[in-house]
């Protein structure tokens, strides 16, 4: 009878410095403000439990700022904003609350910085809340494949300065090639210093990676719209393509993992998924195969970085 023997979990996993500093942003606006309504725009971050448990502190939450009076305290999601909402915000005398993560920021300031004199491509994923807010600082191009690198041959001016921005959630490998074929086209770009990728964006897909050799297939935990865990998925499914994800316990189905004679289970979760569902999810891997065992993987980390939190919650 096919069961599963072993767990391995990854480190890094779960919460990155990012989505932590976003909630912390949140929760001690409602403290500090108790008798306010506190609007938060979009999701905090990319995790159905993490908006719900909000929602039960009596955070709300909205799709856009006019479904919230005038006047009223308002929260950019961690995916940060394009200039176009923050005007609108100011117009409309809201009390603006930013909870983008700082490297997010580190992203629009040289977008910023960029739009006068380069030519800016964005690799990125169109219709993502970070991609539209980083794409409103400056006029960008949009690039999610080596082929959208080529069709810019024709668009872009290859007399004049190019560079490149990223979203902070991409594939390592994958952001790569598309920056090669970026030098191919255009040996003329002008490399960033560094590229934007987040630290534990990079740290949860080499978690990954140390991983695949040794296990038979990855469970990732996250939802389906957080970029960095659907990276994750697409990373494994490379060389174990019976790796799955799932968004909670509910989804687990032990028939997949009979079906595809999974014994070596690795687990990580997306820099948006808290702990809580990856302990359930254990939980129900145990009830299902009770003589299972779970282990850290060897020689994993955990290096996490600490954003502090403004002390002027409001601007």
């Amino acid at each position: 009878m096919n069961t599963l023997e072993k767990i391995f979990l990854a480190n890094p996993r779960g919460f990155c410095a990012g989505v932590k500093y976003a909630i912390s942003y949140v929760e001690t606006l409602k403290d500090t403000h108790k008798n306010d309504n506190i609007y938060v725009r979009k999701e905090i971050v990319h995790n159905r439990r993490v908006v719900s448990d909000m929602e039960n502190k009596g955070i709300k939450f909205i799709n856009e700022l006019g479904e919230a009076p005038d006047g009223s305290i308002v929260v950019f999601s961690a995916h940060g904003v394009s200039p176009e909402v923050v005007n609108f915000a100011k117009t409309h005398n809201m009390r603006i609350g930013d909870a983008t993560c700082p490297l997010v920021t580190r992203v629009h300031k040289k977008a910023k910085s960029y739009k006068s004199t380069y030519q800016i491509i964005y690799i990125g994923h169109r219709g993502h809340d970070e991609a539209i807010g980083t794409m409103g600082e400056a006029e960008m191009h949009l690039v999610e494949s080596e082929e959208d690198v080529i069709k810019l041959k024709n668009i872009l001016d290859s007399n004049k300065p190019i560079t490149y921005l990223m979203q902070t959630t991409l594939s390592i490998n994958d952001t790569k090639k598309i920056v090669d074929k970026i030098s191919e086209i255009f040996p003329n770009v002008e490399h960033p210093e560094k590229d934007d990728i987040c630290y534990a964006t990079t740290e949860r897909q080499e978690s990954v990676s140390q991983m695949l050799n040794e296990i038979s297939a990855m469970l990732v935990i996250g939802s389906e719209n957080s970029s960095n865990s659907m990276r994750l998925l697409e990373l494994a499914q490379k060389t174990k393509e019976f790796s799955f994800r799932v968004a909670n316990a509910e989804e687990l189905d032990k028939s997949y993992i009979d079906k595809n004679n999974i014994k070596i289970l690795g687990i990580t979760a997306g820099a948006s998924t808290p702990q809580i569902l990856v302990d359930e999810i254990i939980i129900k891997l145990k009830i299902f195969y009770p003589n299972v065992i779970v282990e850290d993987f060897p020689n994993s980390r955990e290096d996490m970085m600490k954003f502090k939190l403004p002390r002027e919650l409001l601007k």
